[in-house]
């Protein structure tokens, strides 16, 4: 079982002039031209935008992964 930390983007959620604060989906390490609809929080408590396409590697990585990244 995993920990799962996911809600609806907001831009007051992240640091004013990163990726993420612009409305770029950068899970992942890269940052694209998508609009985030979703904050997901990674094994190390930084919050990232995630398009609709990139919250399943979220998903994935943290079910492979465990909360821990072990």
């Amino acid at each position: 079982m995993a920990l799962l930390e996911i809600k609806f983007w907001e831009r007051g959620d992240f640091t004013v002039g990163t990726k993420s604060a612009e409305g770029r989906c950068t899970w992942g390490g890269d940052s694209r031209a998508e609009e985030p609809e979703f904050a997901v929080t990674d094994r190390r408590g930084t919050n990232f935008g995630a398009c609709e396409r990139h919250v399943l590697s979220y998903i994935r990585d943290r079910l492979k992964h465990g909360p821990g990244g072990n």
